[in-house]
């Protein structure tokens, strides 16, 4: 690896491709398609060259399912470990990715689906109880 440093540019980009990072999902290895679309900007800046590449590639392509919004999380601290340690600490980033995706799934599983939603949901309810059509939009926004 050579001695590139992450900036905001690449960033930025992971940030914007972080919105569509579940739309490659699939039953085999879940949404690793989309997290490794959206690190590429990382992985292309600190390794420049196809040999040093194609290993961090293929690690970011094993099984990977998260809650959507824990993602960027996770793709945080992959981006920041992969420009720390590189391919020379492959084991570790791949420990650390699959530590994390579990409890940060559980977390925003509850957090989302078990309050969030219900929540919008009883709002929308109850405004259109009288028959407005505000309610139906709240309830659908969640």
């Amino acid at each position: 690896m050579m001695n590139n440093k992450v900036t905001k540019v690449e960033l930025k980009k992971v940030f914007k491709r972080s919105f569509m990072y579940g739309s490659s999902w699939n039953y085999e290895r879940m949404q690793n398609l989309g997290f490794l679309y959206t690190i590429l900007p990382v992985l292309k800046k600190l390794y420049p060259d196809k040999d040093s590449a194609s290993p961090a590639m293929k690690r970011h392509l094993e099984f990977f399912n998260t809650h959507q919004t824990a993602a960027p999380f996770i793709l945080g601290v992959t981006s920041a470990m992969e420009e720390q340690e590189g391919n020379e600490g492959a084991a570790s980033i791949t420990g650390i990715k699959v530590g994390l995706m579990g409890p940060l799934a559980g977390l925003g599983d509850s957090l989302f689906w078990l309050t969030l939603v219900p929540i919008c949901f009883s709002i929308g309810a109850s405004y259109s109880k009288d028959g407005g059509a505000l309610g139906i939009f709240i309830a659908l926004i969640s």
